[in-house]
Formats: structure tokens, sequence, C-alpha cells
């Protein structure tokens, strides 16, 4: 009975009703999803952080107390690396939308473009995090190979560094397929809507 009532609500409503219902109902949708996306961004930011403020000590602890002369560079290289990591995922917050935009489209407008900055840092993430971490840790490891002993420990680290490192690559890969790519076209639709 409700359902016909409604039914017949809509239809006898205006255009223009009509319109801000379809507005109003994409601005929900999209605003939820955007609400889950920008959790699970934060929470990147917070393991990444956590994980490389853990990881430089470690890694200047051992420039200066590894004797191999390759692994003390790599570890000098890896904290250089490590510094840029976390300055190159935190400088995207300089696109996030504020509160305070002057109308929801502008807010729209600058959400599309910090998802496409967001986008890139995992397209790219290959180039810029996945191989330097896999060379440096490779470096490393070459370092210590002169002593016997330690051959199989360094395989098996080599093996699950490529690995870690594959993996990462296809997460990213789909996250961007699963997850921004829907979002920056419902975005898309939602500004075509409010500039019609």
């Amino acid at each position: 009975m409700m359902e016909d009532e409604l039914i017949q609500i809509w239809q006898s409503s205006s255009d223009q009703e009509r319109i801000k219902f379809e507005k109003s109902r994409l601005m929900i949708e999209l605003e939820s999803s955007l609400t889950r996306l920008h959790k699970w961004w934060k929470y990147l930011e917070l393991v990444e952080g956590v994980s490389i403020l853990i990881c430089i000590p470690v890694f200047a602890f051992y420039v200066y107390f590894v004797p191999f002369i390759l692994s003390k560079i790599a570890s000098a290289l890896t904290v250089i690396w490590l510094i840029y990591v976390i300055v190159r995922i935190v400088r995207i917050k300089k696109y996030k939308p504020s509160a305070f935009t002057e109308s929801y489209l502008d807010y729209l407008h600058k959400t599309r473009k910090y998802l496409k900055v967001q986008m890139y840092l995992l397209k790219s993430s290959l180039y810029w995090y996945i191989l330097p971490g896999i060379f440096f840790i490779f470096l490393f490891l070459v370092g210590a190979w002169e002593k016997p002993e330690t051959h199989n420990v360094i395989i098996l680290t080599a093996v699950l560094a490529i690995c870690i490192g594959v993996i990462t690559y296809y997460i990213n890969k789909r996250r961007v397929r699963k997850e921004f790519e829907p979002r920056l076209k419902k975005i898309d639709e939602l500004i075509a809507v409010m500039e019609e």
C-alpha cells in the first residue's frame, strides 16, 4: 500500500523535484562511499607512518654496526628512501578538500582531484615504493653474502621481498580498479547532474 502511494507521488512530481531527489540520492551514496575510502586512506597513512618510524632507527643503527660496507650503504640509502616515502604519502593531504568549500560543486571538483592524486600514488607505487625497497633489500643482503652460513637466510629473505613486492603491486592495482575508479565515475556523474 505504502509503495503504491510512493510511486504515485513520484509520478506526480515535477521534473525539477525528481532532479532534486536524484541529486540528493547521488550525494548521499557518494558521501557514504567516500567516507569508507577516506578511513582506509587514513589507516594506510597510520600503518606506513608507524612502520617507517620503526624502520628508520633500525637502519640508522645498521649504518654504524653492520660490518659489511655494502650493507652500510644500503642501510643509509634505505633511511633516505623511507623519509622520501613518508613525505610523499603525507604530502597528499594538501589536496584533501576541506569542509569549508565554496559550494558542493567545488567540493566535488576538489574531491575528484584528491582521489586522482591518491590513485596516481597507488598506480605508480611500483617505481617509487616497491622496486626501490626490493633493490635496497638486495643491496643489504649482497653485502652480507660473504658469510656462507647466511646464504639460506639471504635467499629466503630475497624471495620473500619479491613476493611481498608482487603482492603489494597487485593489491594496489586492484584497489585502484575496485575502489578509486568507481568513485571517480560517481563523482563525474554527480558533477554532470549538478552542472545541468
